[in-house]
């Protein structure tokens, strides 16, 4: 295993492995949404974000204080702080992963009963319980590998995460099913379990070989005279504000599950019409949202420990140069994926979902692709920098905007729905735009404007190249799914073919954004 790796190299392998993990959650939702339908989805959705709220609390923030801090001292020439820092982030985690825990399953009835009013959810929550503990110690040992800008075990434990916990998911429905409908969904949630179980393995397995490798090269693991108990509160006074951060989406989608149904409740939908269209928004629409993000994500994770260490050699210009050819990578993915999304949102829902109506949500939730894809590449420059503070402010300001736009644009007659998807976007937007102007009072850095202008263009043509090959399909009356996968595959060659021509793809990238 190479003990650093490239920025890009980090990026293309978490990508591969998000890729892969996406690509298998997308293809569950579709036998699971035929399996359960639309109410069962929201029952899934409604219990779902709990497990990930007390799961950001508790883990969120790990990986990236532990990928800080050991960027830092390898940087630094000091490998033997990594073993110390692992070391004390297992036992933290090992006892706040426990607790909350057991505080989840004490609280299961309250939860349903009383804050997400549906009793069917208990059986849901108290499957997935099991799976924070799980989550808790595999945050640990992938800020570790990070830390050293070393994604495979990452990657791999992810992959293997996902294989685990999506077989689970469909065999568990599917055997819970004919029990009722909230046994199926209970199943479902604990594919979260059986995952958490398979990517551990994996973790662990790759930090042995890790170590054997080291002494195997006789790297000699020299220490700081820093204590403990010091690398404890670093790491801490880094986690704790991802972390708060990064519990307020998973609080806010727990509250959209309270909100949305309310909202649409109050215009006079029925329970299970409100339960429906949620499932529409939140467990089809979202879903597709979250593809785009594979790439953003994974460039966000690299991108912390990689601006970490280009600031501790306080080389000032490589730091410009990563984040902006970051921004610049994660645009050139979510641009063209949220044109995608619009133009063809009915079609495509009714492809993967045979529900067309989930159009509705997704047609104003496409943008949202671009504003996260922002809001996630700008907040890990702001990490990696040693401020996340600042992005976990700007994150609360998100949350807070996106409750009341949700609450309120919901509460139209005339977009019902779609008011969710709207106010989702609307707050994110704001958020974006907050986070890519404090990065740049703190680190000066100037950004291509020119660039993203031109790559606006370039998606405006392939979105209308998109459209208009759909609509040729049709007029040869192609069935409208054969025309959906032709007018995506025509919109893929189109941008590709101009990102080349431009020049906006090319090897200078590549070279600019290792730092090489």
């Amino acid at each position: 295993m190479n003990h650093r790796q490239s920025f890009l190299k980090g990026a293309v392998i978490l990508s591969i492995a998000g890729a892969i993990s996406k690509i298998l959650g997308a293809i569950y939702r579709i036998p699971l949404a035929r399996l359960i339908g639309a109410e069962g989805i929201g029952l899934y959705q409604m219990a779902y974000p709990i497990y990930t709220t007390i799961l950001a609390l508790a883990t969120a923030g790990v990986p990236v204080a532990i990928s800080i801090l050991i960027a830092r001292k390898e940087t630094q020439g000091f490998p033997g702080e990594s073993r110390r820092i692992l070391r004390a982030s297992l036992v933290m985690l090992t006892v706040l992963g426990l607790l909350l825990t057991l505080l989840v399953i004490a609280s299961s009835k309250t939860l349903a009963w009383y804050v997400l009013k549906d009793g069917r959810a208990y059986y849901a929550i108290m499957a997935v319980a099991p799976a924070i503990f799980l989550a808790a110690l595999m945050s640990v040992f992938r800020g570790y590998f990070q830390g050293q800008q070393t994604m495979l075990p990452t990657a791999a434990s992810q992959v293997v995460e996902q294989i685990f916990r999506v077989s689970a998911v469909l065999f568990l429905a599917y055997l819970l099913y004919p029990r009722g409908l909230e046994y199926a969904a209970a199943g479902a949630t604990f594919g979260a379990v059986v995952g958490g179980v398979g990517g551990l393995l994996v973790l662990i397995l790759f930090y042995y070989w890790h170590c054997h490798q080291q002494r195997q090269t006789g790297l000699r693991l020299l220490h700081t005279n820093t204590s403990s108990w010091d690398l404890a509160v670093e790491m801490i006074r880094l986690a704790v504000p991802v972390s708060f951060g990064a519990v307020v989406l998973p609080l806010v989608q727990m509250l959209d599950a309270v909100i949305v149904p309310g909202r649409l409740l109050a215009l006079n939908f029925s329970t299970s019409q409100a339960t429906a269209l949620y499932g529409h928004l939140a467990g089809m629409a979202a879903v597709l949202i979250s593809l785009p993000t594979i790439f953003t994500i994974s460039i966000a994770t690299s991108l912390v420990p990689a601006v970490s260490e280009a600031l501790t050699r306080k080389d000032r210009g490589l730091l410009n140069e990563r984040l902006n050819y970051a921004f610049r990578a994660g645009m050139i993915i979510s641009f063209p994926a949220a044109a995608g999304l619009f133009i063809l949102a009915f079609p495509i829902c009714d492809l993967l979902y045979g529900q067309a109506e989930a159009g509705i949500p997704l047609e104003p939730l496409a943008f949202s692709a671009i504003v996260l894809a922002a809001f996630q590449i700008s907040s890990a420059g702001l990490q990696g920098i040693g401020r996340p503070e600042i992005a976990m402010r700007h994150l609360i300001i998100t949350g807070m905007l996106k409750v009341l736009f949700n609450y309120s644009l919901t509460s139209v007659p005339a977009l019902n729905i779609r008011g969710a998807a709207i106010g989702t976007v609307a707050a994110f937007t704001v958020g974006s735009l907050l986070n890519i102007l404090s990065l740049k009072k703190a680190t000066g850095i100037k950004y291509e404007a020119g660039r993203m202008l031109k790559l606006i263009l370039i998606t405006i043509i392939m979105a209308l190249s998109t459209s208009s090959f759909y609509s040729w399909l049709l007029g040869y009356d192609i069935s409208s799914h054969l025309a959906t996968a032709g007018a995506i595959l025509c919109g893929m060659a189109v941008y590709l073919v101009l990102l080349l021509i431009t020049r906006e793809m090319d090897w200078d990238m590549v070279r600019r954004i290792t730092g090489r």
